[in-house]
């Protein structure tokens, strides 16, 4: 079958490979619907290995590059193995791709993400971006009879952004400033409106963006490089600030400028990763009594599933923010190389082995 495999940086491939073996305990086979491309895949080309085990055997998987990419995954299921109940041959799931010991502290508390051994299909062990792939049964969330696969695939990040809101405590009521309106700040955006917020504020420089966010129920958008961007902020929060931030955009001073937009004891979810350090004014984080938390990932039968749910009901969908359907022999010329650009009608790309170049 075809596959898009990471050998080394910039060494990103369309291969043959050979299809998964028959799933184990526990396990499922899984033909690929919809698969997305994220900024994370692109900077694995670009400048990994960050996640994937390039040069020693991942401590869970025992997985060594190359790796099929892939972790945004929608797909029917096609073989069920032993010992999996709630699964049927043909059912529609999203696929919840972390992978983690089950055994630590951590994973006691159900805190899976600080897993030591923490990885991910598609990082960790093969992905989706290929023709099928095995899941573990409890990592499948079945997706209700007439919600489009595409639309399925997007409950990966839809997820991070349900659980920014999680690790943020949003309140029914409370308003929400989004940085950044990338594919991370519009899933949080369709959570917090779903999950009740006030005033929905989205802050992003580029107007495509700020358009779209507008049309998907944002109360105000900004441009964050605006000389009364903070000012308008506080004319529509009653002249307090955020209840809270999502900083979404990852970029230098963004985390600043999230923490500016809160309200004194707001707090700041940090989802957006970048390279290089930020500098945030800690007396202004101390006097003002702010929270900065951080967010990694999501949770299976907590955040995966919740997203799960609101995109059968139509919270988020793919016709929203998709900006190109590909082929899997384009993913890496014209997926990978179009992650992040401005000049798309859309936030998200995803790919699909059905489509045909």
């Amino acid at each position: 079958m075809r596959a898009v495999r990471w050998h080394g940086r910039d060494d990103v491939r369309v291969d043959r490979v050979a299809r998964p073996a028959a799933p184990g305990p526990g396990q499922v086979r899984i033909a690929v619907a919809w698969t997305g491309i994220c900024g994370t895949d692109r900077e694995e080309w670009r400048h990994g290995p960050l996640f994937i085990p390039g040069n020693a055997p991942h401590p869970l998987t025992s997985a060594i590059a190359p790796i099929t990419l892939g972790h945004e995954i929608a797909g029917h299921v096609l073989e069920i193995g032993p010992d999996v109940d709630g699964l049927r041959v043909g059912d529609l799931v999203a696929i919840d791709p972390n992978l983690f010991c089950g055994t630590c502290w951590w994973c006691l508390r159900h805190e899976i993400v600080l897993c030591p051994a923490y990885g991910a299909l598609g990082f960790s062990r093969d992905g989706g971006l290929a023709e099928e792939v095995i899941a573990e049964a409890f990592q499948c969330v079945v997706v209700s009879a007439g919600t489009d696969p595409a639309s399925a695939a997007l409950a990966e990040p839809l997820s991070v952004g349900v659980r920014a809101l999680r690790r943020g405590r949003l309140r029914l009521g409370e308003s929400v400033a989004i940085v950044g309106a990338g594919m991370i700040g519009i899933a949080s955006l369709a959570a917090a409106r779903a999950a009740g917020a006030g005033r929905t504020i989205v802050l992003d420089p580029n107007g495509a963006r700020r358009e779209l966010a507008a049309r998907l129920g944002a109360d105000l958008v900004l441009d964050p490089g605006a000389p009364d961007a903070l000012e308008q902020v506080r004319d529509v929060t009653e002249g307090r600030g955020a209840d809270l931030v999502v900083e979404s955009a990852g970029v230098p001073g963004s985390a600043a400028t999230a923490l500016a937009l809160a309200r004194r004891g707001g707090r700041c979810a940090v989802v957006g990763i970048s390279a290089r350090p930020s500098e945030i004014d800690t007396l202004d984080l101390a006097v003002r009594e702010l929270e900065m938390i951080g967010v990694m990932s999501h949770v299976w039968d907590e955040d995966f599933a919740a997203a799960v749910r609101l995109l059968e009901r139509g919270a988020l969908g793919a016709d929203d923010v998709v900006a190109l359907r590909l082929p899997l022999e384009r993913a890496v010329e014209d997926g990978f190389a179009s992650v992040g650009r401005s000049d798309l009608p859309g936030v998200k790309v995803l790919v699909s082995p059905a489509v045909r170049a």
